[in-house]
């Protein structure tokens, strides 16, 4: 991802993230969520918030959320740091109660929420009319998505079988391959050549 790949900003946006700051976007939400290894790259507030997007995301299929969101923790390694910034961001606002309340939804933690309230606040950035929200839904949504699919169970039940991997040919040269035997090649020269003829330069064939 590039340089701001994951979210726009825009003016609106800018002016969502001050004020998720204030006292009643940080009310608590739900932390019951533990992940089964070290994490990466979030934080576990974070993480619990990214388990919550996972389930709806990946609600109609048969997904683990805790393992696809691990699966977006490990892979945000390879991301710039800008990304992961903007992911911690995306993930902050959509836990932010204040954010919840002025896009229509209630003053509650998306953690807090009921499955179908859940449901709904995320369709509602989906939606929006703020780019931000927008980016952040759709950046979300595919980095769920691909975690999940990326697992082999996954991608088996989806009929798809990863190629066989074929083994690589040696190295070859002008002259044949270059992992040469020598004692095949003093057996092959003392049958083609007869005795009293001149040693071939190179070692080889004449």
């Amino acid at each position: 991802m590039k340089r701001r790949g994951f979210l726009r900003l825009g003016i609106i946006g800018g002016a969502l993230l001050l004020a998720s700051g204030t006292t009643v976007a940080l009310l608590p939400g739900d932390r019951s969520v533990r992940p089964r290894t070290p994490l990466a790259t979030l934080s576990e507030a974070q993480f619990a918030v990214l388990v919550a997007v996972a389930a709806r995301v990946l609600a109609r299929t048969t997904a683990d959320p805790l393992s696809a969101a691990h699966g977006v923790d490990t892979a945000l390694r390879f991301a710039p740091p800008e990304v992961q910034k903007d992911l911690g961001l995306a993930l902050g606002l959509l836990e932010n109660a204040l954010v919840s309340l002025l896009t229509g939804g209630p003053p509650t933690p998306f953690t807090m929420l009921k499955e179908a309230d859940q449901d709904a606040a995320f369709a509602r950035w989906g939606s929006s009319r703020i780019a931000l929200l927008r980016s952040a839904y759709q950046g979300l949504r595919k980095l769920c998505l691909a975690a999940h699919y990326a697992t082999p169970a996954a991608a088996a039940a989806l009929g798809y079988t990863p190629p066989i991997p074929k083994p690589e040919p040696s190295a070859i040269s002008a002259r044949g391959a270059l992992m040469v035997d020598p004692a095949a090649v003093r057996a092959r020269d003392e049958v083609e050549m007869p005795p009293g003829s001149p040693a071939p330069v190179d070692g080889g064939a004449p």
